[in-house]
């Protein structure tokens, strides 16, 4: 629930941006790993590669405007904010 909370202050260090960014990278990886798959099994049980490339390229580059419209969105909605100091909420744990 604390992580949430930080979610929401602003100039926590800890923001939905980055979380947003952190999945959209995770998704892209695996969407970007799905043509890589397709194209070694139909080598491998084709012999050949029958698959439409220019589709395939636009794909891919579909792919990479998703981490390009990410990481802009991030870039331009902190362009303002001041930067993180780490030691305005130090976490003390006792153990």
């Amino acid at each position: 629930m604390n992580l949430f909370i930080k979610f929401a202050k602003n100039n926590t260090g800890y923001s939905t941006k980055n979380l947003f960014v952190l999945l959209i990278t995770f998704i892209g990886c695996l969407l970007l790993i799905v043509p890589f798959f397709v194209l070694i099994i139909e080598a491998i049980f084709m012999h050949t590669i029958a698959t439409d490339l220019t589709g395939m390229a636009a794909y891919i580059g579909a792919v990479t405007t998703l981490f390009g419209v990410a990481g802009l969105t991030k870039v331009t909605s902190e362009k303002y904010e001041k930067p993180y100091t780490p030691t305005e909420d130090i976490i003390t744990e006792e153990g």
